[in-house]
């Protein structure tokens, strides 16, 4: 697990107006809340937030202005679904003795003799997890092996095996499997129906002409 510093400042004023400027100077506008106090408007450097957030997915070092850090996990992101830009920030503030629910992403390892020996494919369902567990024990990603899958073969949530985490969800849930690539069969190409006057055309054209 690694830890960031990012650092944010109070807004001044809220709207989709305001909010819009702020992203034309290269600010991300969010909120900050933690439970048991008020919540905060907040703005933070673009380039800064991006840098952070693909550094890590778990514990940040989070400081609104001159404030003391604080350790916070980013809850929600929005982003532009044209630009690929940050739009908003949910930052919730945590307690270290207190157990809290994130979501963790799922790195398959290995290459399976599914589809390596027997030709078969992989279908990802997953791609992350919500887990539930003290901050400072969020992992960073969570690893499924998945050399030894053959055809037929999937992996479950209910599978996975966490020290400091517990999974937080229907365990039956498939996260991996391998089954045959799907066959798709080509329709015969039918010709386009002839419509009456054409057929009589034809036939007019293909008859020898009468001398005159």
């Amino acid at each position: 697990m690694s830890e960031t510093v990012l650092h944010a400042e109070v807004r001044e004023a809220t709207g989709k107006g305001y909010a819009r400027k702020l992203r034309q100077q290269g600010k991300v506008p969010g909120i900050f809340y933690t439970h048991g106090e008020k919540s905060v408007p907040i703005m933070m450097d673009e380039k800064e937030t991006v840098k952070v957030l693909t550094s890590t997915s778990g514990l940040i070092d989070f400081q609104i202005g001159k404030k003391k850090p604080r350790k916070v996990i980013i809850k929600e992101i929005q982003t532009d679904p044209v630009r690929q830009s940050l739009v908003h920030l949910d930052v919730m503030g945590v307690r270290l003795e207190e157990k809290i629910t994130i979501s963790v992403p799922i790195h398959l390892i290995g290459e399976a003799i599914g589809v390596k020996a027997e030709g078969g494919v992989l279908h990802q369902y997953l791609r992350e997890v919500e887990v539930s567990c003290l901050p400072l024990d969020i992992p960073d990603h969570i690893d499924v092996d998945v050399t030894n899958l053959k055809l037929g073969d999937s992996i479950s949530l209910g599978t996975l095996k966490l020290e400091k985490a517990e999974i937080v969800g229907d365990l039956d849930q498939p996260i991996v499997s391998i089954s045959m690539p799907s066959v798709v069969k080509e329709k015969p190409v039918e010709e386009a129906p002839v419509a009456e006057g054409e057929a009589a055309a034809e036939t007019a054209e293909g008859e020898p002409k009468a001398k005159e």
